[in-house]
């Protein structure tokens, strides 16, 4: 399973690559087909179950543009993954929590500062 799982990362991670620099959000089939060799079809309607009897593939991945998140779901004969990333403003909020870190203050509100210095002999 480590091989579905690292291709699977591998094309997630070109994916979101490719699109923080604007280079398309297509969705493409890749397959291992049964002599060995890489096969890449672009769209992905056929499912990896149907791709992986119909084309004997050894593993199949395929890479979902959906919303602002990008999926892939791998399949070999007996295994099955799916990697996926969330949207930015859904990753921000877990990793910020739902609470606000800070608070904007109205001047008019706030009060002037006070002198807090001493003296020594104020001390003694």
């Amino acid at each position: 399973m480590q091989a579905l799982i690292e291709n699977a990362r591998r094309i997630l991670d070109t994916a979101v690559e490719a699109e923080q620099f604007g280079q398309g959000t297509a969705d493409w089939t890749f397959f291992v087909g049964p002599e060995g060799g890489l096969e890449i079809i672009a769209g992905a309607e056929t499912s990896l179950d149907s791709l992986t009897w119909s084309r004997g593939a050894r593993m199949a991945w395929q890479l979902h543009h959906a919303g602002d998140g990008i999926r892939v779901e791998g399949r070999s004969p007996l295994e099955r993954c799916r990697l996926e990333t969330d949207a930015p403003a859904r990753a921000a909020r877990i990793l910020l929590g739902s609470e606000p870190l800070y608070q904007f203050a109205d001047a008019a509100c706030t009060e002037p500062a006070r002198n807090r210095t001493r003296s020594v002999a104020d001390s003694a």
